[in-house]
């Protein structure tokens, strides 16, 4: 054989011993208890067994819910968004507005109406993004909040099993053959540690996740208050006015109020912290 037909065995080898390693590798999967290993037993002796499907079915409902959540959380910020490019328009029209009457040098007073309304507007996009920032976190949030739930379906499948292995080591061990107990422990014990590991990165997406609701709500909740002026009374009416003519509160900005321009973002429930 010359070499190059060495070489080509060789590649043959080792190929076959990487294909055997990722098979086992796809293989070497949780410890299982045929189910029909069980059928012998007492009703009373199956019920740690059925409580642990319980709580499968249980933590596979939450996973659900989770996902639902997920996608409720990115379907938020596309609104938000869409909210935002509101604002961005209203105050593209402020800023030509106040533009313009700097350029005609219009009335002081109307010159301040105009700046003052064009800063509002530049409040309410600034909110805007502190919205989408924040549901955006929420979606960090949401996304660790499916990977824990993921984690602990994982570690209710296995208590099922390992469930199943204590209920035949009591009752008839001769239907363990081909389960290894130590291995499923350990593989319980694994699933667990990846479950708390879980848990602790969404509890910090979550306080990342409060702190940017506060900024958000602290600049919204002051653009709702200055939106709504309290006890507001209106000017007497000036030399050029008729007296019966109701007289022009100057006391508000010449604007639409933000309640009527951009939609006041919909509270959001502030995330717990851990």
């Amino acid at each position: 054989m010359n070499g190059f037909a060495w070489a080509s065995a060789g590649s043959l080898v080792v190929l076959f011993a990487l294909s055997g390693c990722a098979h086992e590798k796809k293989t070497a999967q949780m410890e299982r208890v045929d189910d029909s290993s069980m059928t012998r037993l007492k009703e009373e002796e199956m019920q740690p067994v059925d409580d642990a499907r319980i709580e499968e079915g249980r933590a596979r409902d939450a996973l659900a819910r989770a996902k639902a959540n997920e996608s409720e959380a990115r379907t938020r910020v596309e609104v938000a968004k869409a909210e935002k490019d509101v604002a961005v328009a209203q105050l593209n029209r402020a800023k030509a507005e106040h533009e313009l009457l700097l350029k005609q040098k219009a009335p002081p007073d109307q010159q301040a109406r105009a700046a003052q309304a064009r800063k509002d507007v530049e409040d309410r996009v600034r909110a805007a993004d502190l919205k989408i920032e924040y549901l955006n976190k929420m979606v960090e949030v949401s996304a660790k909040e499916v990977a824990l739930a993921e984690a602990h379906a994982q570690v209710s499948t296995a208590m099922v099993e390992r469930a199943k292995v204590r209920v035949l080591q009591a009752s008839d061990p001769n239907q363990l053959q081909g389960v290894d107990p130590a291995k499923l422990e350990a593989q319980v014990a694994q699933l667990q540690a990846q479950e708390s590991s879980a848990r602790k990165e969404a509890a910090d997406k979550r306080v990342a996740a409060v702190d940017s609701y506060n900024r958000w709500q602290e600049l919204d909740t002051r653009l709702r208050n200055a939106a709504v002026p309290v006890n507001t009374r209106p000017p007497p009416p000036v030399a050029s006015q008729p007296a019966n003519t109701q007289p022009i509160n100057r006391a508000q900005p010449a604007q639409e109020p933000a309640s009527a321009t951009v939609r006041p973002a919909t509270a959001q429930p502030a995330p717990n912290a851990p």
